[in-house]
């Protein structure tokens, strides 16, 4: 086993273990493979929300323009001695 997996137990219901299995073969995976394959897949699948960006988009051009109040962690660093 490679050092960058972790081994996890996973509870679940006879009825969704079944399903899962039909999902896996289903797609040419045992379902060991397929439980490790689908969580990677989603997430780099991942996207953010339009409201998100749109947020994001403004903090940005706020700290770009000076808008935003921001300390350095240095200051707070200094502030804490």
């Amino acid at each position: 086993m490679s050092s960058s997996k972790k081994r996890k137990e996973v509870l679940t219901d006879t009825d969704a273990l079944k399903l899962l299995e039909f999902k896996a073969k289903k797609a040419g995976r045992n379902l060991k493979n397929d439980l490790e394959f689908v969580p990677l897949e989603e997430s780099y699948a991942f996207e953010p929300s339009t409201s998100y960006k749109v947020m994001m988009d403004k903090m940005i051009e706020d700290h770009a323009t000076g808008k935003t109040n921001h300390t350095s962690w240095e200051a707070i660093k200094k502030g804490m001695n």
